[in-house]
Parts: C-alpha cells; structure tokens; sequence
C-alpha cells in the first residue's frame, strides 16, 4: 500500500515538473525568435541608412571622383525644367511630361537624365580643360555669380532645399565651375576650322525676309457655353465689323499704336503692396469691347494655314509701307483688322537661321573634338549600379 502511494506520488510529481517546464521553455525560444527578428530590423535600418546617407559615386573622371551630391544642382537645374514642361502638358493635354515616351521608346525622363550626366561629364572635362590653360574669373564674373546664385537659391522652395540638401553655397559653386567651363568652350568652339559663309550660303535672304505687324482686331469667333469656340453668325460678323470701324478714327490717329486697350504697369515694394496704374496717352477702347490688339512675324515662304491669315490678306499686308496703317478696317475668313506695318523687310528670322545652321555645326564639330579629348587625355568610369538609382522629376522636386 505505501509502496503504491510511493509510486503515485512519483507519477504526480514527474507530470508536474513537465507541466511548469513548458512555459520556460516556451519562453526560450521566445526570447530566441524575438532576439533573431531585433537583429534582422537593426540590420534592414541600418542598411536603409547606408543606403539613404552614404556618399553616392556617380562616376570618376581621373582621380576625381563625382558623388551625387555634386551634381544635385545640375539635377535641379534640369528637373526644374522638366517641371516647368510637366505643368504646361497637364494644363494642355491633362498628361504627364515625364512619362511621356518618344519615338524611341524612351519617356522625357530617361532622355532628360542622360542629358545630364553627358552634360555634368562634359562640364568637368571643359573645367578642368579651362584649368589648365590658366583661365580665371574676373571680379564682374565673380560679383555676377554671387547675385545669379543668391537669386537661384532664394526661388528654392525649403522643400526642394530639404529634400536635395542643396545650400547656397552650393549654387555658387555650380555657377563658378560651369562658367569657366562656358568661357573655356566657347574659346574652343571659336578656335574651330569653321567656314561661317561656306555653311550658310544656301540660306537666301529673300525667302526669309520678314514682315512685322501690329493689329487690332475682332475674332469672327464666339465662345458657347460649354466654352467652345464656334463661328459667328453673319449677323454677329456685322456687328463685330461695325464696332471696329466706330474706332478706326482712334486708332488711326494713335501716336503709340498699342495704347488703345487699356494696359497698367504696377511696381510692388512688398507683398501685398496695392497696385499703380499708368495711364497711356491716347483715346481708350470703349469698355467692354470685343477689340483685341496682338502683333506677328512672318517671313516671306510662310503658308497662309501657318501665318492664320487669308491669302489675299497676307498679299495686301506684303503690299503695305513701313509705319504705315490699312486705311479702312480690312477682314478675311477669320476676322477683321486694322493693321499696322512695323518692319516689311526685317533680316531677323534670316540671321536666326544663319545663326542656327552654325552653331548646329560647331556642336557637330565639338561633340567629334570632346570624342577625341576624352579618349586622349580623361578617364571616365561611370557608376551604373548608383546612377541608375537616381529617378528624374523625383531627385530635387516632388
């Protein structure tokens, strides 16, 4: 009997103790588990904070090495661009600029990104170049800069400051190394074998002769309520006909042909600071007229689709002398007018296209040159792996 009670209490005790050891060891591999998971967070945040603050290599040209941190200006001087063209695209199109494909399949992002590090590679290159030739900042450059820089940063929103870590400091910086840089190429460029005559020979002046012109005038369109523009009845072009020619008198006899719609000029000392007008000479439109004033350039080869005039206009413009004024109200399919000839034979959209021919050339030329630079005096290794982290239109701006 005793030994039997002996055996039980045994039995109980045994049950017992593997009862209470469960919990600890439980807890064990608790502890264990939760010891694995706090290393395995410390390890991912301190690989977060490698990755967000460490100093990215983008490339090295020589012994120089180029971190991202060098170029954030070059970056926000672009997407700044970029976003300027991001906004007038959802404005117009309600679509986005940067993810916008071209016909090579890349978006204006990617393109915008490779332009710039070919430009910041380039930059380094042509500094570097001035460098060596013993060129300089003089003083009007450098007081230039320090205004031009002040400027730039002050329109840097603190988000932008905030989230690129650009100072000021670094704005001047930008534009010391990428002005002596300018003045170095722009000496290279015009030590080049370029024959200026040669390039532009085929450019006659004839057919780029240039007609300049200042206009009042009533659209012979009208606005619906859904805000579409549709034509006017031939009753409402006779309306509109008969409140131009009512001012013709005034605006013939103008001594400053764009005074007749009102315009005011305000100079603001602060914010908030109320406006002043300034009152132009002359009769005034009648309030609330339909006359609106604009002006346009056309040279001779343009199209009438192109110049949004009638033919038979654009010939009697072509037709008129310089100052001169049409002297009745003329019109054509899209409105009526009365016009005023500034300039019927200006040489302005001729030289910009001279212009435009040689300066393609001596890019073509300098791209060649810089080729052969590179290959024989800098060594440039780009860093893919970090470059191509970097995501325009999200780097310096949100």
């Amino acid at each position: 009997m005793n030994s039997a009670k002996h055996i039980s209490n045994q039995t109980i005790n045994n049950d017992s103790r593997k009862k209470s050891g469960a919990p600890v060891q439980n807890q064990k591999k608790i502890f264990v588990i939760s010891g694995i998971v706090a290393v395995i967070v410390l390890f991912l945040v301190i690989m977060v904070c490698w990755e967000n603050l460490h100093p990215r290599l983008i490339f090295k040209i020589n012994d120089k090495k180029v971190y991202l941190s060098d170029m954030m200006v070059d970056i926000y001087m672009n997407e700044s661009t970029g976003e300027y063209m991001n906004s007038l695209y959802k404005q117009n199109y309600g679509s986005d600029y940067w993810s916008l494909e071209n016909d090579d399949g890349m978006t204006n992002a990617e393109i915008l990104k490779d332009n710039t590090i070919e430009s910041v590679m380039q930059k380094y290159m042509m500094y570097y170049e001035a460098e060596a030739n013993g060129y300089t900042l003089t003083d009007e450059e450098n007081t230039n800069i320090e205004q031009e820089a002040s400027e730039a940063y002050e329109q840097m929103t603190a988000a932008v400051r905030n989230k690129s870590g650009i100072t000021k400091d670094d704005v001047v910086e930008y534009y010391k190394m990428q002005t002596l840089a300018d003045n170095y190429k722009n000496a290279w460029i015009d030590s080049f074998d370029i024959d200026d005559a040669a390039i532009t020979a085929g450019v006659n002046p004839a057919d780029y002769r240039q007609y300049d012109i200042q206009y009042y005038y009533i659209p012979y369109t009208t606005t619906d309520e859904a805000g579409t523009s549709v034509p006017m009845s031939d009753e409402q072009k006779s309306a509109a006909l008969a409140e131009l020619q009512a001012s013709y008198g005034d605006i013939a006899g103008l001594e400053d042909f764009t005074t007749y719609i009102d315009n005011t000029s305000s100079q603001t000392a602060a914010e908030g600071a109320e406006t002043t007008p300034t009152p132009a000479p002359g009769p005034k439109a009648p309030e609330g007229t339909n006359i609106k004033y604009t002006t346009k350039s056309f040279i001779e080869t343009d199209t009438a689709d192109t110049i949004g005039l009638d033919d038979t206009l654009v010939a009697e413009i072509k037709a008129m002398d310089n100052e001169s004024i049409t002297d009745k109200v003329v019109e054509d399919s899209n409105g009526c007018y009365i016009i005023k000839m500034v300039n019927n034979n200006s040489t302005e959209r001729y030289e910009s296209e001279c212009e435009s021919l040689i300066t393609e050339e001596e890019n073509r030329v300098f791209d060649e040159e810089i080729d052969k630079l590179e290959v024989e005096k800098y060594y440039i290794e780009l860093n893919d792996s970090e470059w191509d982290k970097v995501e325009f239109g999200k780097t310096t701006i949100n």
